[in-house]
């Protein structure tokens, strides 16, 4: 038996009031600058989108109108990087823009994310000011829909749940999303429910702020909610400029698309060239499409900047059908010229260079197209240059203000950026051009190499997953067994202008004596700026290889469920309601709302 808890659109819409301020994490040296533009800003996040899944990026598989007039009202970019290609420290690095090895939300093996949503740890606010924190400081409202997947609860066994990690503890007034992830046990049954697997609604489950608001997840409506949250939003951003006050908004729209397992509601299912996977995309095009249809109607949209990226490269391990692409086709006739090798949780390009792109009416070029390198973790200083926050001089930012770029057409702001694996250095890109490898990821299998599933890759699945019924696919580590160290003096580089599918290794011998640097000059300024950043790195991998953000050991008493409703076995047991007789829980606030 299963006591259900229902509501209307008014107890969700009281969940979902702005909390009262928190205690967030602020650096004395702040300053904020009251002369400065201070425009909206609205990040569109996609998750394990490939960088040739777009239209606008040469997918033949799809029709996405609406992100191509994103797109085309901005600056393209061909060479965005993500600071890291798998999601954890990926949504860290852009959150704070550090790399994740100074949050500790990193590591190797099931810890390089958060593996559960009862871990006890997270990317901690009293530490690290996320972009929502930093704009507080300017006035701005603050929001989120969707998938955030950087930690919940901290308290011990016999303690209050706390929320010390979630969206609102970093300091956006208003969530609705998930506080875990998209992944295996969240696959639907018949009726569009995340209860197909007995541990869905563990895994699975809707946080409205700070309650629990849908558990199981209904997936199958996921993309609606999350649509309808962020209409919402907007809606209340534009009721608070009365009076000739003008109070400027941040939202982060994260969505779960495409991470798999895939899901569409059924008008969807069948509408793309690109079967599921294409499905997927074009739903979320739809959605951009609202939300901007939104901005423009409510008069937002010329003091709006705008980012559009993915966290990661596809999870190519997920199989052809399931995961995104890493084509790269010519810009004037559409040909396929190759793909970028690798995919996510690898430092190849295809596991961490994004579609993206950057609008700013009035201020950025429409059409303009960049290859000039930036990154995810360059959204934050670039935000809070234009909001006129800076965090101080003893506050370290590894991103870079992307501005020079987008207002001036400027090369890249990154004199060295460095590509980690966990707490491993692998590869650096140098004046976002020559990138070098200190070690190479190894492309090996669990289960007999297999051309239909995957190709450069890691394939198989994780053992402890088939006995849960739900196997998870493995993907390439970062461990020492898992990565072939070049010898010193044999370093390969690779010319990324010349040779973005990196086929080619050049070293001091084949090194042509075109280029505007010198072998040895790119090898001594990424070790100089290795070694620097790496002295400055404070986080340790524990014994399993989790940073301090990702490890631990799951409870049940951190485990998220319904008001009034607990898990009394960690990981396996169901949330129950001790004033019913113990019988299983189930809640919906949305039922009636979305």
């Amino acid at each position: 038996a299963m006591v259900s808890h229902r509501s209307g659109a008014g107890a969700l819409v009281r969940l979902l009031l702005p909390l009262l301020a928190n205690t967030a994490y602020v650096p004395p040296g702040v300053r904020v600058d009251p002369s400065a533009l201070r425009p909206n800003v609205l990040v569109f996040l996609i998750d394990d989108m490939g960088y040739g899944d777009l239209e606008a990026y040469g997918s033949p598989n799809v029709s996405t109108p609406q992100i191509n007039s994103l797109i085309d009202s901005g600056m393209k970019f061909t060479h965005w990087i993500s600071a890291a290609p798998i999601c954890t420290p990926s949504r860290a690095a852009m959150q704070t823009g550090r790399y994740p090895v100074r949050t500790g939300c990193t590591g190797d093996g099931i810890f390089r994310i958060l593996p559960t949503p009862s871990q006890p740890h997270g990317l901690d606010p009293n530490m690290h000011v996320s972009i929502a924190t930093a704009l507080k400081q300017a006035g701005y409202r603050t929001g989120m829909s969707g998938k955030w997947h950087l930690g919940i609860n901290s308290n011990g066994p016999l303690e209050k749940q706390d929320r010390a990690f979630t969206p609102t503890a970093h300091s956006y007034d208003t969530f609705l999303g998930s506080p875990f992830t998209n992944q295996k046990f969240c696959q639907m049954d018949a009726d569009g429910i995340s209860q197909k697997h007995r541990e869905g609604p563990i895994f699975c489950f809707l946080l409205g702020n700070d309650t629990v608001v849908q558990q199981p997840l209904k997936l199958v409506n996921f993309t609606d909610a999350m649509t309808r949250h962020a209409l919402e939003f907007l809606e209340n951003a534009k009721a608070a400029q009365g009076g000739g006050n003008r109070v400027p908004w941040y939202f982060l729209m994260s969505y779960f698309h495409v991470h798999t397992p895939l899901f569409t509601a059924e008008r969807n299912r069948g509408r793309s060239r690109g079967g599921a996977f294409g499905d997927n995309i074009e739903e979320m095009d739809d959605s951009v499409g609202e939300i901007m249809s939104a901005i423009r109607r409510l008069g937002f949209a010329d003091d709006t900047l705008i980012f559009l990226t993915s966290d990661n490269g596809p999870y190519q391990e997920e199989g052809w059908d399931e995961s995104g692409r890493t084509n790269v086709y010519n810009e004037e006739n559409g040909n396929l010229e190759g793909r970028l090798k690798g995919g996510k949780g690898q430092v190849y390009e295809g596991g961490i260079r994004m579609p993206g792109s950057v609008v700013w009416p009035s201020k950025i070029k429409p059409g303009s197209v960049s290859s000039s390198m930036v990154s995810t973790m360059d959204i934050m200083p670039t935000v809070l240059k234009a909001a006129g926050v800076d965090l101080g001089p003893d506050y370290v930012l590894d991103g870079k203000d992307m501005t020079p770029v987008l207002l001036d057409g400027g090369s890249s702001q990154h004199e060295v950026f460095l590509h980690y694996c966990g707490f491993s250095v692998l590869a650096a890109t140098v004046r976002g051009r020559f990138k070098v490898f200190w070690g190479e990821q190894k492309w090996y299998t669990n289960d007999e190499k297999n051309a239909s599933v995957c190709l450069e890759c890691c394939n198989g699945y994780y053992p402890g997953s088939k006995l849960l019924g739900a196997a998870a696919s493995t993907m390439c580590a970062c461990g020492e067994r898992d990565v072939t160290w070049a010898s010193e003096g044999s370093v390969p580089v690779y010319d990324l202008r010349r040779d973005v599918f990196e086929d080619h290794a050049l070293r001091s011998e084949n090194w042509p004596r075109d280029l505007p640097m010198t072998y040895e000059e790119v090898i001594r300024l990424a070790t100089e700026v290795r070694d620097a950043t790496q002295a400055t790195v404070h986080q340790n991998q524990d014994w399993l290889g989790a940073g301090n953000c990702t490890g631990g050991l799951p409870s049940a008493a951190r485990q998220p469920c319904c008001p009034g409703c607990h898990q009394f076995l960690s990981l396996i047991g169901v949330c129950r309601d001790p004033k019913a007789w113990f019988k299983e829980c189930s809640c919906d606030y949305l039922s009636t709302s979305v």
